[in-house]
């Protein structure tokens, strides 16, 4: 599981990216309205382990080529999708686990702010976070237990 979030963090270079600030896409992809699944999160750790952490690298185009991109021009799901479909490699990972870009991308984030609200839960005087959707707190509890059975 571990490996699932490194990888995420390389491939997606997004850090503290507030669900309710444009990160909506069509097709029901809203990070904050996102269920994921013990499956999908099976499909999301094939899809890392097979790419490795520069998978989605884009060449930021500045004097040090040899830097990857930091992804601060990610503003949505749509965005990331966009990204994500750039690199054969990765749309062909995608295809082969069944997974679309949009899909994989809102999937993505959903973790990644699950993953947030359990390390800010282990927070000297941490208090229960206001204002998660239904979604969300699923989403935290799913992952609260996969972390739990890899300890």
């Amino acid at each position: 599981m571990l490996r699932f979030f490194t990888a995420a963090m390389a491939v997606l270079a997004l850090a503290f990216l507030d669900p309710q600030s444009g990160a909506r896409a069509a097709g029901g992809t809203d990070p904050a309205t996102f269920r994921l699944t013990g499956e999908l999160l099976d499909r999301m750790e094939a899809a890392a382990a097979e790419l490795g952490p520069r998978a989605g690298a884009v060449d930021s185009g500045g004097e040090d080529d040899d830097e990857e991109d930091d992804g601060a021009d990610v503003e949505s799901v749509e965005d990331l999708a966009r990204r994500l479909d750039a690199d054969p490699r990765v749309r062909a990972a995608l295809a082969r686990l069944n997974l679309g870009s949009r899909e994989y991308a809102a999937a993505v984030l959903a973790a990644l702010h699950a993953g947030m609200v359990l390390a800010a839960e282990g927070m000297p005087g941490a208090k229960p976070m206001p204002g998660l959707t239904p979604e969300q707190r699923a989403n935290v509890e799913l992952m609260r237990a996969r972390l739990g059975a890899t300890r």
